[in-house]
């Protein structure tokens, strides 16, 4: 049996991600070794420079420009060329770099939209954030800055010794044992065991803080309020304390190699200078041996940089191979399981039966052997306590989470034979929580339908009852919604409503759609609705049981089961817990606020 192939990991992987961009890559390094070769003919004509210079003055003759006028045009003319082929490898690896940052976000973005949504509950905002823009971030830095440097880096110093050893293999030998000794230490400092742990840890802990960070800021208007003390920021504080200490650990661990890295790497001085004395007190002349030691002294101080950049390579990549896992992590993440090839839905009744579902990690059915059965055209209701399940089984619906066992189907087809883009083209979905995009109003409500012409959009606001506001607007249809904008929680709710109508599904979903309307405007939201819903599947989700008394029929859930089903009018009669959220809503509608008179 063959051997499964070791999967790769690190810069193998991203090189493997990197396959569609190869050619740009490879004609980067090339261009890159090539500058290398114009960057290295300078020192050697400088020398042969030297040696002339020198030398007519041991020997007490007059120094002319004519006899070193190939080497200065030479050396002129590797600078413009080192200048020109670096730009151009430059300008091939970023191109690459921003390519495949561009393909490897849309794949993590399309990957995300497949996953279940289960993801994003278990996953924080800013480690999500991290990964889609530091993790890959740092992915564009390695491909426009670091490959082609690595080559120029292996190239340049290999070319540098080679002329070296042309010019003395003495003073090579010396210039070159700091720097083996400090690639020694540098390859033992990285292969610790420890070292790929301390660089996750940190990374781990600096995710952990940066979505604590962003749960403070969208909740700091509860935290003045309720939490206006030292210990309303512990979270923060534990988080920052513990990022702080992965880096102090990390770098303490490393410390000593470093240390010692850094301290032979720049020690070519300290050994060249014994050598040249040695060599200049045993030389017969001057002249032979001078121009090498300034030789040696110029060119193996150039040698640090190249040196210095494969080194940061080296200790980038296990920052990269950290981000590379966090990347296929995500990559990996378990997809919503399409079975065969994906049907088109031609009816739009929707069935439960006997479905089962928990969330991730909670270990408690949200749905517990829930059955039902919605005829196409039909208005239905969704009510019961919180936490009954009701939004539980809207997503269910949309397919956003597997059910644990049972079934759904919309017009006899399982959902998990309907593709997702099949599936959200004919339902509509009104969140509790509208999300309006920092984009123009237009755009906001063209999502619904982006072939619509603009007379569309605008009758759908007009159905929204949200046209006269926006039409009050200085700039109209075409603002940019954001938080000057000055539109309420109820506006932004009709605008979504809005994106909904304008998509014409077949199926609406409204999860108390008005929730954020007040009484008149909600009156004029149902009105529309009534209108616009015919031979519309229609699932309301409700808490506010006035709206929802018209239904053709109404589903009581409680503790993820469905107690009842059925009119209003037969639910009074035969379920206690329907009957029970009447009385109290009705107690709700009639509460006023009053002032107790006291008596002497």
């Amino acid at each position: 049996m063959d051997k499964k192939a070791k999967k790769k990991e690190g810069i193998s992987r991203l090189m493997e991600l990197a396959e569609t961009k190869k050619a740009g890559l490879t004609a980067a390094c090339m261009l890159s070794v090539l500058s290398s070769v114009f960057r290295i003919i300078p020192y050697f004509t400088i020398y042969s420079i030297l040696r002339k210079m020198i030398s007519c003055y041991s020997a007490g003759s007059r120094f002319t420009f004519g006899s070193v006028r190939t080497l200065v045009i030479v050396t002129a003319a590797s600078a413009v060329l080192y200048g020109i082929s670096a730009y151009a490898s430059a300008m091939l690896s970023h191109g690459a770099a921003y390519d495949i940052l561009y393909e490897l976000r849309m794949k993590l973005m399309e990957k995300m939209g497949r996953i279940s949504s289960g993801y994003y509950t278990s996953n924080t905002q800013g480690s999500i954030k991290k990964l889609l823009i530091e993790d890959v971030e740092q992915i564009e830095g390695f491909i426009a800055h670091s490959m082609s440097e690595v080559a120029a880096a292996i190239a340049t110093p290999l070319m540098t010794i080679i002329v070296l050893f042309i010019v003395d293999w003495r003073l090579t030998l010396v210039s070159l044992l700091p720097i083996i000794c400090s690639f020694i230490i540098l390859a033992m400092a990285l292969k610790k065991p420890d070292g790929a742990k301390h660089q996750k840890n940190m990374a781990d802990c600096k995710a952990k803080m940066e979505g604590t960070i962003i749960e403070y800021i969208h909740g700091m208007s509860v935290i003045k309020i309720f939490g206006g003390t030292k210990n309303a920021f512990k979270r923060y504080e534990t988080d920052m304390n513990a990022f702080t200490k992965s880096v102090h650990d990390t770098a303490y661990y490393n410390a000593n190699g470093m240390g010692l890295y850094y301290a032979f790497f720049g020690a070519q001085v300290l050994f060249l200078l014994p050598a040249a004395v040695i060599m200049l007190n045993s030389a017969s002349s001057y002249s032979e041996v001078l121009p090498k030691v300034l030789f040696f002294l110029v060119v193996c101080s150039g040698m640090k940089e190249p040196l210095e950049n494969m080194m940061n390579v080296s200790i980038d990549s296990t920052k990269i191979n950290v981000g590379m896992k966090r990347i296929d992590e995500l990559l990996e993440e378990p997809e919503i399981a399409l079975v065969g090839a994906g049907r088109s839905l031609t009816r739009f009744d929707i069935e439960f039966d006997e479905v089962s579902f928990a969330y991730p990690g909670s270990g408690i059915n949200a749905c517990d052997g829930v059955s039902f059965n919605l005829p196409q055209g039909s208005c239905n209701a969704l009510v019961g306590p919180s936490g009954g399940g009701k939004s539980t089984i809207a997503q269910l619906l949309l397919h956003f989470y597997e059910v644990g066992s049972g079934s759904i189907k919309i017009g006899g087809v399982d959902i998990k034979e309907v593709t997702h883009a099949e599936l959200v083209k004919n339902i509509a979905y009104v969140f509790q929580d509208a999300f309006i995009f920092n984009d123009t109003i237009e755009n906001n409500i063209r999502m619904g339908n982006e072939r619509a012409s603009i007379e569309d959009v605008k009758a759908a606001a007009r159905a929204a009852n949200i046209a006269d506001t926006i039409e009050a607007l200085p700039d109209g249809y075409s603002t940019v919604v954001s938080d000057s904008t000055g539109l309420s929680g109820g506006e932004k709710q009709r605008i979504a409503i809005a994106r909904a109508i304008l998509k014409n599904a077949p199926i609406v979903v409204l999860d108390e759609a008005t929730a954020y309307a007040d009484a008149e405007n909600e009156a004029k939201i149902q009105d529309a609705f009534s209108k616009l819903s015919k031979g519309k599947t229609v699932i309301m989700i409700a808490h506010r049981l006035k709206t929802i008394q018209n239904a053709d029929n109404i589903l009581v859930m409680d503790k993820g089961r469905l107690e009842a089903a059925g009119r209003h009018d037969a639910l009074m009669e035969s379920c206690v817990l329907y009957r029970d959220m009447v009385m109290a809503n009705d107690r709700r509608d009639s509460w006023t606020m009053r002032k107790e008179i006291q008596h002497d």
